[in-house]
């Protein structure tokens, strides 16, 4: 009898416990679509050029996300994300995934947060110094996505601010039992293991950030520039005053275990501007100029010596509602002789035009391209 009223007293003090823990669960997303022209698609076969109209959300891929947090108490709360990227034009999901955005539950307290599972990797920091975003035409152009990365198996720790500093680790495992460095043998997960650091020092209006970090192939190798197997050295700044606000960044991109004959470096660089007009502050105009210097070798059997593609762009997104904009975005790529970079973020090289991995243009040849649409949040 005493055991069972020690145990009576014990659920009810445990009770009165969990009943202070304040859980929540968000469901939020977006959904977006429009309509892009892109002009010089490179036909190698007959050495032509082709124009696209195409659907889509090129600003950015449409979401469903579950968010939820648990106080613990004491400054520390559990919290968790569920998020689909959604291709409104189709239907299916983005990148073979359900929840390819993010997947993961984390700790967070006064000492920081430790977060497992699918989700940004370090370099996801990279959007804030980019006037566009990393959406369509951006600092994701020459890259093919390499400087917004988001993989699988994830450890990442990120520290609260100190005076205005912050540090970030991450340690994604690629889980293999036949090296550290190498991935699994399945469809889903595209690379091996990656690891990275990130370091930032914030000050009213202004932010400087540094980041390294290297993704291994399957094979762990550092052998594919622009791909899961490389190298990547970030130093990003940006400044706001008043209605304005100057972004810039510079990335080396290295993979030394590329072949001989294969181009193993690259540097990207950029500024651009946002700007409100006191006007019209529904109103925000973007403008930037990127340039990325691939190294001397090939590439790809189309893309031979050393390549250079500088890009222009002009955009715009306005406000109809807290919930609902518009947005514009008008660029114009410029390649030297060998290079074939296309607007859109897409590795040199030309492949399907349908999925928009041929979109580039022939070696030499500039490309224009412009897209428009509407964002609505929920």
């Amino acid at each position: 009898m005493k055991k069972n009223q020690c145990g009576v007293i014990f659920l009810v003090a445990c009770s009165a416990g969990f009943a202070h823990a304040q859980s929540s669960v968000k469901v939020w997303g977006r959904v977006g679509g429009g309509v892009e022209v892109l002009n010089n698609i490179g036909d190698p076969a007959t050495g032509t050029s082709k124009r696209r109209i195409a659907e889509g959300s090129q600003w950015g891929t449409s979401i469903l996300g579950f968010d939820g947090r648990e106080d613990l108490g004491g400054g520390a709360a559990v919290l968790f994300s569920l998020e689909s990227a959604i291709a409104a034009d189709t239907g299916a999901f983005g990148g073979g995934k359900p929840f390819q955005r993010a997947a993961w539950i984390a700790y967070k307290s006064d000492w920081g947060m430790v977060r497992l599972g699918q989700g940004n990797f370090i370099n996801n920091y990279i959007w804030s110094f980019d006037p566009f975003l990393l959406e369509d035409y951006s600092a994701s152009t020459f890259t093919s996505y390499r400087n917004g990365s988001k993989l699988a198996n994830g450890i990442r720790y990120e520290s609260p601010s100190w005076n205005g500093f912050e540090f970030a680790g991450q340690l994604n495992l690629g889980e293999s039992p036949d090296g550290f460095k190498r991935g699994p043998a399945d469809s889903v997960v595209g690379n091996g293991t990656a690891y990275g650091f990130s370091g930032a020092y914030k000050n009213g209006n202004f932010e400087i950030r540094g980041i390294y970090d290297r993704i291994y192939s399957k094979d762990g190798k550092l052998d594919q520039l622009f791909g899961n197997g490389s190298q990547e050295v970030f130093l990003g700044a940006k400044y706001k005053w008043d209605n304005t606000t100057l972004q810039s960044g510079v990335a080396r991109y290295t993979a030394p275990d590329s072949a001989q004959n294969i181009s193993r470096a690259a540097t990207h660089a950029w500024v651009g501007v946002q700007h409100r007009p006191s006007f019209a502050p529904n109103l925000n105009l973007q403008a930037a100029i990127y340039r990325m210097k691939v190294g001397a070798g090939e590439w790809t059997k189309d893309h031979a010596g050393e390549g250079t593609g500088t890009m222009l762009s002009l955009g715009a997104m306005y406000n109809l509602s807290k919930r609902t904009f518009l947005y514009t975005n008008l660029s114009h790529v410029r390649n030297s002789s060998f290079a074939n970079f296309s607007v859109r973020p897409t590795g040199p090289g030309y492949g399907d035009p349908i999925t928009g991995n041929g979109t580039s243009p022939l070696a030499g040849r500039s490309q224009t391209g412009m897209f428009a649409g509407m964002m609505h949040n929920f």
